[in-house]
């Protein structure tokens, strides 16, 4: 669950500031204002590990091919408009497909 908490952090930190890179924060809805707001407030709480560990997958992210960046924020926003009971059952499926990979 904690790797697909880190990963949900992830893409929401790249989302944010995907978004910011390429609207102005006064070109935001007050919504997505107040998400890149809290995001923002989070990554900063984080410890300097942590932090560092979500800025290296952020490069790796950027990196990726524009396709393949699309298909994360895709798989994401689908992610966040499932219901929680459904986002329970994946987290769950996510982590035991991750603890056979190990």
């Amino acid at each position: 669950m904690r790797r697909a908490l880190c990963i949900a952090a992830i893409l929401a930190l790249a989302v944010a500031r995907d978004a910011s890179a390429q609207r102005s924060w006064r070109d935001l809805s007050p919504a997505e204002r107040e998400r890149a707001w809290r995001n923002y407030q989070r990554f900063e709480n984080l410890p300097p590990d942590r932090r560092q560990h979500l800025e290296d997958r952020y490069q790796r992210f950027r990196q990726m091919p524009p396709d393949e960046q699309n298909r994360l924020r895709r798989n994401y926003d689908q992610y966040r408009g499932l219901p929680p009971d459904q986002r329970q059952q994946f987290q769950r499926k996510y982590q035991r497909w991750r603890e056979r990979q190990h």
